[in-house]
């Protein structure tokens, strides 16, 4: 039981919260949005600030992961293609959380407008909506990265190391414009 709450573990645990709680986030500022209801706006607005609120442990965790790595008690090593994932995963969570954290923002100024100016919600509730839009792109680009770090199968075959790679090359073995015994010349008569 231990091994589940590593760093490690954690931010796997949380790092869906950007991704999947902002993608169900959407559908209740959305629907608030276009059908005039307070109600579903300001549910969808707290959920985007819960999900906001979240970014600081995913961030946490994944810094205490990485020094896992750094100091060689995360095991096994990683590769070459797994370090590099690594770091354009690290380099990618430090463009998206700004970014989530600016959606949490504007929900709470959503929120804040609603109460005062009622007529003017829907308005940031749009902005609030393209926040949420970019967000959830940039958390499953960072997310790309992080699953090459340990998962080879997510990772691209580079050229020439086909012959290494237990996946199926995606170059065929004969040419179509090679004739083989199995697709003989036809002969005309």
């Amino acid at each position: 039981m231990p091994h589940l709450f590593t760093p490690a573990h954690l931010h796997l645990a949380l790092n869906h919260a950007p991704i999947i709680g902002l993608s169900v986030a959407t559908l209740p500022v959305l629907a608030g949005i276009l059908f005039h209801s307070r109600a579903a706006l300001a549910s969808g607005l707290l959920a985007v600030m819960l999900c906001a609120c979240a970014m600081p442990a995913i961030m946490e965790t994944g810094e205490a992961a990485r020094e896992a790595f750094v100091d060689g008690s995360a095991q096994p090593p990683l590769d070459d293609a797994g370090n590099a994932a690594f770091h354009q995963h690290a380099g990618r969570a430090r463009i998206a959380a700004p970014l989530v954290y600016a959606a949490g923002i504007l929900a709470l100024v959503a929120l804040l407008v609603m109460i005062r100016f009622p007529r003017q919600a829907a308005w940031i509730g749009w902005a609030v909506l393209f926040g949420c839009l970019l967000s959830i792109i940039l958390s499953a680009w960072t997310a790309e990265a992080g699953g090459r770090i340990r998962h080879e199968e997510f990772r691209s075959i580079t050229p020439g190391s086909a012959e290494a790679s237990p996946l199926p090359s995606a170059t065929p073995l004969v040419s179509p414009a090679t004739p083989t015994e199995a697709s003989p010349t036809p002969v005309r008569n």
